[in-house]
């Protein structure tokens, strides 16, 4: 049987490969080896598939939160490290409220507060002025 971490890693694969203007649960499946109709036994689509994405990675950033002192710092290095996460997880119009619906996400905005839209928008420049 598929595995629910084998279809992330199929779609960060294929969104690597192609970005997520071209993300389908077909391709998906065929990365994954499968047929599309597997997937929806974990995912509804693509939305929720992003939404996994960003949870697979989120224990890490919030992990990083927890021990420094300077949180916005620490917030800004975990991005810089990861901009094509960073593009995928915070500046993509369509996937952001999955993935903002997401307990994760409800943590770090509540960690952050207001601020969280200050760095994401210096990050935005940093990362986006840096291509």
């Amino acid at each position: 049987m598929i595995k629910k971490e084998n279809i992330l890693e199929s779609a960060r694969n294929v969104l690597s490969q192609q970005g997520i203007n071209k993300l389908s649960l077909r391709k998906i499946a065929a990365e994954t080896g499968c047929a599309a109709p597997s997937i929806y036994y974990y995912f509804r689509n693509k939305q929720e598939i992003v939404a996994g994405l960003w949870e697979a990675i989120a224990p890490d950033l919030l992990r990083q939160l927890n021990n420094p002192a300077n949180n916005d710092e620490a917030y800004s290095d975990f991005w810089l490290q990861r901009p094509d996460d960073f593009k995928l997880f915070i500046t993509q119009a369509e996937y952001y409220p999955y993935v903002s619906q997401t307990a994760a996400y409800q943590t770090l905005r509540s960690m952050l507060g207001d601020r969280l839209y200050e760095l994401n928008g210096r990050l935005m420049d940093r990362i986006y002025t840096s291509e």
